[in-house]
């Protein structure tokens, strides 16, 4: 059976956008797929060698968590500017720069396994890469979807699987395989160029994200954008960035030897169960508030278990709240895109997701806060985990109360009765 028309690509965000040269957009939806895998193992495959970093490197706590949150600073510009390179120049173009950038990235560390300074530069060129990534791959995926609900959900799927392969090939690199520096980096290089000839073999042509300026600017984001899903966002990382940068130095003394491997397995575990929570999720986004409340709760739960391990040490307690963490990631990310998704108006989709991804990224500046309260004011784990629940427990109900009160309001505008003499008949207009 023929489609009904379209409007043009150039004009619709929401066109489908078939490769010119395959006429096979299921070909385009996997290459940008595997781009966003690609840029997702870049951003996460140094997380299980902080262990390494620390024992055969002798960088201290707060460098190895510097480190690991020094791609943020390049992340969240391009999580920020990303769309609008979608609007200049199209979906494709940024895509293609980006794995190269995660490439180079990998390089860099690399090549400066002794000196922080060049390896803090990799990271951020590894951030570059993957907000541009997220954002214009996302994009990317909703011009191609003719499904509510698709784009988010293989946009989630693509880059936690990356997430959580990287991670797991990195940690068993570093602990078995040669030259544990470099080989995982090498690795990723290979890959990289690998997806870059993908990308570029199977499309030609993408969508440009273009729209009117001046609507684009007077367009005012939803109210619930603001109140329910901004809270949201920055748990998101957060739970990652709990489940294994904070988690695996309270076992350290408990793993004989196995510390690199252990990172690597609280990663692929957490982020497997979020890949399978979001696999899980049903197609049709009719309910995300759900979805994304349960992800918080669960984050709550898992930070609280994670607490606990902190004061206990043990190894199958720091195992069962990585797990859950994993699971609240994955449903958070899917349950605030799908909100974005759903309510973004025309031409602020991009803004809007780049801001999820900007203000999720900002909870991998968890394990940076905990070393620095531990080390400047001897703040334990346990007390500063129970902080986090407590305050992600706070905005969020805070959001929700609030935009609970605002909508109550408007309603009662609407129906208030007018007063004497001033009745206001549909349809008179008012001298």
């Amino acid at each position: 059976m023929a489609r009904p028309p379209t409007a043009p690509t150039a004009l619709s965000p929401t066109a489908p956008a078939k490769s010119v040269r395959t006429c096979r957009p299921d070909r385009t939806w996997f290459s940008i797929c595997a781009a966003m895998f690609v840029v997702a193992w870049g951003g996460n495959q140094f997380t299980p060698l902080l262990t390494m970093y620390r024992a055969e490197r002798g960088f201290s706590e707060l460098a190895v968590n510097t480190l690991l949150f020094a791609y943020v600073v390049g992340l969240i510009p391009s999580l920020l500017l990303a769309h609008r390179l979608a609007a200049r120049w199209g979906t494709r173009d940024p895509l293609v720069l980006a794995v190269p950038l995660s490439a180079l990235g990998s390089i860099l560390v690399a090549a400066g396994s002794h000196n922080p300074a060049l390896m803090f530069a990799g990271r951020m060129s590894t951030g570059v890469a993957l907000g541009i990534g997220m954002v214009v791959g996302g994009l990317a995926l909703d011009s191609l979807s003719t499904t509510s609900g698709r784009a988010p959900r293989a946009s989630a799927m693509s880059l936690t699987s990356g997430f959580a392969v990287g991670a797991g090939a990195a940690g068993a690199l570093a602990q078995w395989a040669p030259a544990p520096t470099t080989t995982s980096f090498v690795l990723h290089g290979v890959l990289c160029a690998g997806g870059a000839v993908l990308l570029a073999r199977s499309t030609t042509s993408t969508t440009r994200t273009r729209s009117d300026p001046q609507e684009r600017n007077r367009t005012p984001l939803p109210r619930a954008f603001h109140l329910l899903v901004i809270p949201a966002a920055p748990w998101i990382f957060g739970a990652l960035g709990i489940a294994y940068a904070v988690l695996p130095p309270i076992v350290a003394a408990e793993l004989a030897g196995f510390d690199s491997a252990f990172s690597g397995l609280l990663c692929l575990l957490s982020l497997g169960l979020g890949f399978v929570a979001q696999r899980l999720v049903g197609r049709t986004p009719r309910r995300t508030g759900p979805t994304r409340l349960i992800g918080l709760s669960l984050f709550v739960v898992g930070t609280l278990a994670a607490a606990v391990a902190a004061a206990t040490a043990s190894v199958w307690l720091v195992v069962a709240a990585a797990s859950v963490l994993g699971i609240g990631y994955g449903l958070t990310l899917v349950g605030c895109l799908r909100d974005c998704e759903r309510s973004a108006p025309p031409g602020r989709l991009g803004t809007m997701t780049g801001r999820v991804y900007c203000l999720g990224y900002l909870g991998f500046g968890l394990p940076t806060l905990i070393a620095w309260l531990h080390s400047s004011f001897t703040v334990d784990t346990t007390t500063s985990l129970l902080w986090v629940a407590a305050t992600a427990v706070v905005t969020n109900l805070a959001g929700a109360v609030i935009l609970g009160i605002t909508r109550r309001r408007q309603a009662a505008g609407v129906f208030a009765v007018p007063a004497a003499g001033t009745t206001h008949h549909p349809g008179v207009r008012r001298g």
